[in-house]
């Protein structure tokens, strides 16, 4: 073997070993799922008396592209489109919001290409027309248009934050979490307001948790956080990539990907509950495959970025893709 053939093979297991390592490697193998019990959910969705969500809203406030495999370990280099996403639940006697949005200068600190004002001045007047603020945990593009609004003083009396939660946001805003009102204290679940509850999910952040949305007609929602913030995610059984979860937003690994065995478990029992994930824009988009929400804002997408298909979303090696979820009728 010549010189330079060892040095190219020398050079090729330094990149190569690496990038399996912080792109691909997504060994879940002794992390046991993490159970989520639907009958509780379900239960506390009843324990609020007046009347449940009608139906829900999104408004994607920032999109970027990213490789595949940055949000999906193993996903590939295909370009993923990515939102900063809030959510309405049009309640009557008033609505809930899930998650904020983002400033401008936030999303471009966090490197969204695209912002759009339209989008989060509608998503700051539902958070001045609600009567409750929830958040799946407290990184910025889920809870920064809530901490830049202009009426954040009034705003913050409407939030409902846990200790862990507050804990966060004194991380990165200690005046703001000073205004916060006093945590909300319980175990695993929580109802919050009639058909919607918290589900405590530590992993992703300390503070991270799922809501529960049971709308008035039956159908189910469990919105994941960035738990699972792609599809892929659970149908894959993959994680982010190390990239991302050990360096650039470090989480607990293996507790994230015991949640997404959960969510995994949970979906098959119950595929009529949709899984709502926080970033994935392409999904939430397809008429096919998405949630069906309603929204103002359509991001139009290149020739080669296509809606996937059922058949992206198997994990590789599969002979047959995961149905995606129906709503209940």
């Amino acid at each position: 073997m010549g010189l330079w053939t060892r040095i190219v093979i020398i050079l090729v297991v330094l990149i190569a070993l690496p990038y399996y390592w912080l792109m691909i490697d997504a060994r879940t193998g002794a992390f046991p799922a993490q159970a989520i019990d639907i009958g509780r959910l379900r239960q506390a969705a009843q324990d609020i008396p007046g009347a449940r969500p009608a139906s829900i809203e999104y408004a994607p406030v920032a999109v970027r592209r990213l490789p595949g495999a940055v949000l999906v370990a193993g996903g590939g280099l295909k370009q993923d489109f990515v939102g900063a996403i809030a959510f309405r639940l049009i309640t009557p006697g008033g609505d809930t919001v899930i998650d904020s949005g983002m400033s401008e200068a936030q999303a471009r600190e966090a490197g969204f290409s695209s912002f759009n004002p339209q989008a989060q001045r509608a998503v700051d007047g539902w958070m001045q027309r609600a009567r409750m603020i929830v958040f799946t945990h407290e990184h910025r593009d889920h809870i920064g248009g809530f901490l830049a609004s202009p009426a954040f003083p009034a705003l913050a009396a409407k939030a409902v934050v846990t200790p862990q939660l507050v804990d966060g946001i004194r991380n990165i805003a200690p005046a703001a979490a000073a205004r916060l009102p006093a945590p909300l204290v319980f175990g695993d679940y929580a109802a919050v307001a009639p058909g919607v509850v918290l589900l405590h999910t530590p992993g992703h952040t300390p503070a991270a948790q799922m809501i529960y949305v049971q709308l008035q007609d039956g159908r189910e929602y469990l919105f994941t956080g960035d738990t699972a913030s792609m599809r892929r995610n659970v149908s894959w059984l993959r994680p982010r990539s190390r990239l991302m979860s050990d360096w650039v937003m470090p989480e607990d690994r293996n507790a994230t990907i015991s949640w997404i065995k959960g969510l995994a478990a949970l979906q098959k029992a119950n595929p009529r509950l949709t899984l709502v994930y926080s970033h994935d824009l392409t999904w939430f988009q397809s008429p096919r495959s998405g949630p069906r929400f309603a929204t103002g804002f359509v991001y139009k997408k290149q020739a080669d970025d296509d809606d996937r298909t059922d058949a992206d979303d198997a994990a590789p090696g599969d002979a047959t893709a995961t149905p995606a979820p129906q709503p209940a009728q």
